[in-house]
C-alpha cells in the first residue's frame, strides 16, 4: 500500500469509529479509532521508505517507528501511540476495563493526532533524517 492509500484508510476508519460512537457502540469504536492510529503508523514508515509488508510485523518495526519519530522530534505523537495503543487497543477493546468517558476522550484524542501524524509524513518525506 502506498502512504496516500494509508492515510486515506487511516480517516475512513476514524470516520468509521465516529459513526460507532453515534450508535453507541462504544468498544467497537476503540477498536476502529485503534485501526486509523496504527494506519497511520504504517504510513509514516512507509513514507520513510519501510516497505509495507515490514510495517505489518509489529514487534519489528516498533523500534524503528521509535527511532523515526524521536529523529523527527515528535516525542509526543509517539508518547501518544503508546496512549492509544494501551486504552483504546488494550484496556477498553480487549479488556472492556476503560469506562465509557475516558473511552469517548481517547476516541475523539485521536483525530488530532491524525492531523499531526499526517503533518509528519511531510516532515518525514523532506527530512529523511533517520
Amino acid at each position: 500500500m502506498s502512504v496516500d492509500e494509508l492515510v486515506l484508510e487511516a480517516w475512513s476508519m476514524y470516520e468509521e469509529a465516529k459513526k460507532l460512537l453515534d450508535q453507541q457502540d462504544i468498544r467497537d469504536a476503540a477498536e476502529k479509532a485503534w485501526f486509523a492510529v496504527e494506519n497511520m503508523r504504517k504510513a509514516i514508515m512507509v513514507a520513510a521508505k519501510i516497505p509495507y509488508e515490514e510495517t505489518r510485523k509489529i514487534s519489528i518495526v516498533l523500534p524503528i517507528f521509535n527511532g523515526i519519530l524521536i529523529a523527527l522530534g515528535e516525542k509526543k505523537l509517539l508518547d501518544k501511540y503508546y496512549t492509544f495503543q494501551s486504552t483504546l487497543h488494550g484496556l477498553s477493546f480487549y479488556e472492556g476495563l476503560l469506562n465509557e468517558e475516558a473511552t469517548i476522550t481517547y476516541i475523539l484524542d485521536v483525530e488530532k493526532w491524525l492531523v499531526e501524524a499526517e503533518r509528519v509524513i511531510k516532515k518525514s518525506k523532506q527530512d529523511r533524517c533517520y
